[in-house]
């Protein structure tokens, strides 16, 4: 089975009876709702299997309260924090790198009345040129690109963030954590060095897919050159992530990874042996050759908090 079917194939596989058994007690319990949510679970479930497609959050919810206490956020209240974030793949305030598709800049920050982050993407006569735009953020606490800049990392925790999706074509809207160490050509796996991406999505936009309104999650390690090994977690619907704030968080100790989707459990993994180094925060929007095909243009990702959190 291992050959024939990826991870999370295995998982839902695994799940299928489980989550059946769940629903009859609901039926026998006179739980019609959610009764109906669960088979609507199982039968996503099949869909997995065969053709890859995405699932609704099914697993354990998340104990935040008991669990965890909150040691570090941006709330976004305050504007552009340089004690916090700093530019990824830009070096400083004023620059501007290409970054596929289009050039990051942080003239694409601004914030909403009520405290939100926006990364704006839109073709525009900018820096570079007349371009496409966009920004990625991190908080690298090793490199200092700003006065003031401390940046953070942490090791183990659960970290979250809460947003809206930008909408259109082209557009890969992501919050993920890296180190330094990613970049060797041996990370032993991902014990030294890894990229945990809580979320990103397809590019394509498309409301007639069954990935429409989903997110995936992915471990990499081992570098970014030949070494280099990735594992796809599976995608997962968030409740229409294009209008609406869900959050997306990873809870992240020495036995593994656990992905959520609004505090329910998504899936796990130990993927390269997992990450005994801290990793720092990254929120970017991604663009690629579909942004043409865009008819959202100014898209905004919208961003309520990070936060990041340890173990009681």
């Amino acid at each position: 089975m291992d050959k024939l079917f990826k991870k999370y194939q295995r998982a839902a596989i695994r799940d299928i009876p489980a989550v059946f058994g769940r629903a009859v007690k609901a039926l026998f319990g006179s739980r019609w709702k959610e009764c109906a949510a669960l088979l609507l679970v199982f039968a996503q479930l099949f869909g997995t299997v065969i053709f890859k497609t995405p699932v609704n959050p099914h697993g354990q919810a998340l104990d935040l309260e008991k669990r965890f206490d909150l040691v570090w956020s941006d709330e976004f209240d305050n504007g552009f924090d340089t004690t916090k974030w700093q530019g990824h793949y830009v070096y400083g305030a004023n620059d501007t790198q290409k970054r596929d598709t289009a050039y990051w800049n942080r003239s694409q920050v601004s914030f909403t009345d009520d405290g939100c982050l926006k990364i704006s993407v839109e073709y525009k006569d900018g820096p570079a040129g007349e371009q496409y735009y966009a920004y990625g953020m991190e908080t690298n606490p090793n490199k200092h690109y700003d006065a003031g800049y401390e940046g953070y990392a942490q090791l183990y925790g659960y970290f979250e963030t809460r947003c809206i999706l930008p909408k259109g074509c082209g557009l890969n809207p992501a919050f993920w954590m890296l180190t330094d160490g990613m970049w060797d050509d041996d990370t032993d796996g991902g014990v030294t060095g890894c990229e945990l991406d809580i979320f990103e999505t397809e590019t394509d936009y498309n409301k007639r897919s069954p990935y429409f309104n989903s997110v995936y999650h992915t471990v990499h390690v081992d570098g970014y050159d030949e070494a280099h090994r990735r594992e796809g977690q599976g995608d997962f619907y968030a409740d229409d992530p294009y209008n609406k704030f869900n959050t997306y968080g990873v809870e992240w100790n020495p036995d593994g990874y656990i992905f959520y989707i609004n505090g329910v459990e998504t899936a796990r993994t130990d993927f390269g042996g997992v990450c005994q180094v801290p990793l720092y925060l990254i929120l970017s929007v991604g663009v690629d050759e579909k942004i043409a095909q865009n008819e959202f243009l100014p898209a905004e990702f919208i961003v309520d908090y990070v936060r990041a959190y340890q173990y009681k």
